[in-house]
């Protein structure tokens, strides 16, 4: 069963109702204290966004690169569509049938639990209805033809009780014998209708069978389940009548390139061509930018690692000017400096004033989820993970809020070039930059070949990028 995750924090919700959607009484404050945040000069509350990669300036989609493929995917989609509605028209009859079915076992059942009742109430019957019926009778009688009407019921109920009782002892073999005939009866009406309903079920299961058992329609590479009948096929559509009368369900073709298109029954689970048709968006790098990175996922994580002074918070301003003069919202945030001179004289050095550029004193990582609401910035740069104590855990909870935002972080590195601490870091980053001697260099890239290299220090965009490849 798919986990849930609480609205603000990203946390598992555990021992909640299955409605959740925050993990905590904490959670929930926090949650409409944002809210509250968002709450405009009208006073009503800004509508939140639901995916901030809308506000992006330099994306490109997949609706881009369409081709001739694109087309004939979309030509084989639609006689497939075809398929499968003669598939449906075919099996419906059979539905039908199944549905019909059920009714009448359901109606089977319900007149031989009605049976069973009555066989009970009739075998703790003892003729107790005798003294009941005359003790009445006689007690109405008496009041009728007495003249001291309470004293004439009184002596005809009591008359109609002896007599009552006389007659359940006369009446108790015949009335015994006659509960043993009735019992036989039922008994043996009651053994029919669960004969006739076991009949019901099998019914139900030749029917379901005939289902499983529906002959295949093959086009191409691709194999449906479908119908027989006599429903005109498309030109292009053959009937695989080589297995028409086998009894599995699933048949084994000699064609093993053939693709068997039945329910998995799981959103988790996709068949590689409906990968292949997924769109997704990339961010439209350009210049030096480009040759460094590519084109990356909009919410790529980068991390930026080197030892002091190298120049990976100078490389870092650069690359968030770039982004947000050319492609969307920027947040960095200095857990490091903080609002101080030296951090002013970096982002004045490296000309990082923009109307898309915003700069936060935060550090930790919770002053980061409690003051950066999601949805709101394209690129979050931290600097830096050592400083707000941010290990592999807190990282993944950090990508779950932001998952439509890229991360840009920034980290000490060892004397071998390693980033301090934990690797897992670097195992669950898309890119990997090691900032040395003023060289920006990328050991890791999920969207272009590594040891591509940038020199951080010169001040033109027209930097020159080396493939450390073509060096050997």
């Amino acid at each position: 069963m798919d986990t849930k995750k609480c609205k603000f924090c990203g946390e598992e919700i555990i021992g909640k109702r299955t409605d959740a959607v925050f993990c905590s009484n904490t959670c929930k404050a926090k949650h409409w204290e944002e809210q509250k945040l968002l709450a405009g000069k009208s006073g009503k509350a800004l509508p939140e966004k639901t995916d901030v990669t809308t506000q992006l300036r330099g994306v490109l989609g997949h609706a881009s690169n369409k081709t001739a493929a694109d087309t004939k995917e979309k030509t084989t989609q639609r006689s497939l569509d075809k398929i499968v509605s003669m598939y449906n028209e075919l099996r419906a009859p059979l539905d039908e049938k199944i549905r019909r079915l059920t009714d009448v076992k359901m109606q089977t059942a319900g007149r031989i639990e009605k049976l069973r009742k009555e066989l009970e109430n009739e075998l703790q019957s003892d003729g107790s209805k005798w003294i009941l019926g005359m003790a009445g009778t006689g007690a109405l009688l008496g009041r009728l033809s007495s003249e001291d009407k309470t004293q004439g019921t009184i002596l005809g109920g009591s008359i109609g009780l002896v007599g009552g009782s006389i007659m359940k002892m006369i009446t108790t073999d015949q009335r015994e014998a006659g509960k043993r005939t009735n019992a036989k009866k039922k008994h043996a009406e009651i053994r029919r209708l669960t004969a006739e309903l076991r009949r019901q079920e099998d019914d139900i299961l030749k029917v379901q069978e005939e289902i499983k058992a529906l002959p295949l329609l093959q086009k191409k590479d691709v194999i449906l389940h479908a119908p027989s009948g006599s429903i005109a096929q498309p030109n292009d559509v053959e009937l695989n009548t080589d297995i028409i009368n086998e009894t599995r369900p699933y048949p084994v073709t000699q064609d093993v390139s053939d693709v068997c298109l039945t329910d998995t029954n799981s959103e988790k689970i996709i068949n590689s061509h409906d990968l292949k048709s997924m769109d997704f968006k990339v961010l439209d790098f350009r210049g030096k930018w480009s040759s460094l990175f590519g084109l990356p996922s909009v919410n790529f994580h980068c991390i930026i690692h080197g030892r002091p002074g190298e120049g990976k918070s100078t490389f870092a301003i650069q690359f968030a000017k770039y982004l947000a003069e050319n492609i969307g919202r920027v947040v960095y945030i200095s857990g490091e400096e903080g609002f101080t001179k030296t951090l002013r004289d970096k982002f004045m050095n490296n000309d990082g004033v923009s109307k898309y550029l915003d700069i936060a004193d935060l550090r930790t990582s919770d002053e980061i989820i409690s003051n950066i609401l999601p949805e709101i910035y394209n690129f979050i740069f931290i600097d830096s993970l050592d400083n707000m104590r941010i290990d592999a855990e807190k990282m993944k909870k950090i990508r779950e809020r932001y998952k439509n935002s890229a991360l840009i972080t920034i980290s000490q590195s060892t004397k071998d070039g390693k980033i301090r601490g934990s690797q897992e870091l670097v195992h669950d980053c898309d890119i990997s930059v090691m900032v040395e001697n003023g060289i920006a260099k990328t050991n890791k890239n999920r969207f272009k070949e590594k040891w591509m290299t940038v020199e951080v220090f010169r001040p033109t965009d027209d930097d020159t990028f080396l493939n450390e490849h073509s060096k050997n």
